[in-house]
């Protein structure tokens, strides 16, 4: 049987943004763990593969250690991602996450409300696990048109479903940063939920994975318009310095992806 390798293509970049003091974002690409840091250019990656992770976090908790929360979730992601085939994997991967979390708040009583979002994919073969918690998102790019897969749990998000503000009002909301699900240390037993969708791969599919950061500082069109501009790297160059210019609110980090199939 052909294993089915995907040779990908990502540039990536995580920053503290235009007013944090501090970067609570994280991002994994692959075995690549990049956190507290705040990046001034974004890096790539090039290669062949048949298992691989690409995920964006969000850490909660301000100054009760939101970047610690990010650190630890994705460290956790990173080590035991070869467990992961499907959402019942990875649904008891991020329960494992959740109780090294529980366990830091063992040890450290103020850091209670610590915690983090997420969202990404796992590429298996010629397949895409796509997942998010919170309102980190994953976008799939049609040509020029970026759509949303993620589904946000959010208060905006329920909000925009009924009917009540549009996609683009989100971004300004005042509830707009109160999420419904992540992983945190809050010792609730079933407090997480998972949003999933499996996909099979085309050829040449490319993706957008990013923090709320991102798209609060930035419309759907405004993506849309500086990617048609600047595929591939310069994208992530552009819109890195933009959201710095515009003095981003909160943390920013992305990941572009594209996948173009190869049998081996």
């Amino acid at each position: 049987m052909h294993t089915i390798k995907q040779r990908i293509e990502a540039s990536f970049f995580t920053n503290k943004g235009g007013t944090r003091s501090n970067n609570e974002d994280g991002l994994l690409v692959l075995n690549t763990l990049i956190s507290n840091l705040s990046m001034k250019i974004p890096e790539s990656f090039h290669g062949d593969v048949t298992h691989a992770i690409f995920c964006v976090a969000d850490g909660i908790g301000g100054e009760q250690k939101g970047e610690v929360a990010s650190q630890v979730i994705l460290t956790h992601l990173r080590d035991h991602f070869s467990e992961i085939t499907d959402e019942e994997t990875f649904s008891s991967v991020a329960y494992g996450a959740k109780e090294q979390l529980e366990m830091y708040v063992e040890k450290y009583p103020e850091a209670s409300n610590l915690g983090c979002t997420l969202a990404g994919l796992i590429i298996h073969d010629d397949k895409a696990l796509i997942f998010n918690i919170g309102d980190c998102r994953v976008y799939r790019i049609n040509g020029k048109f970026f759509e949303r897969i993620t589904k946000d749990h959010s208060v905006v998000q329920h909000l925009l479903e009924e009917g009540v503000i549009t996609e683009d009002e989100m971004r300004y909301h005042p509830r707009k940063n109160i999420v419904t699900s992540s992983i945190s240390g809050d010792g609730i037993k079933d407090s997480i939920h998972v949003w999933f969708k499996s996909i099979s791969l085309r050829d040449q599919d490319l993706f957008f994975i990013c923090s709320d950061g991102i798209w609060e500082c930035f419309s759907q069109d405004e993506l849309e318009m500086i990617f048609e501009k600047y595929p591939g790297y310069a994208f992530c160059e552009k819109v890195l310095v933009a959201a710095l210019a515009r003095q981003a609110s909160d943390n920013v980090t992305a990941i572009l992806l594209s996948t173009t199939q190869s049998q081996s």
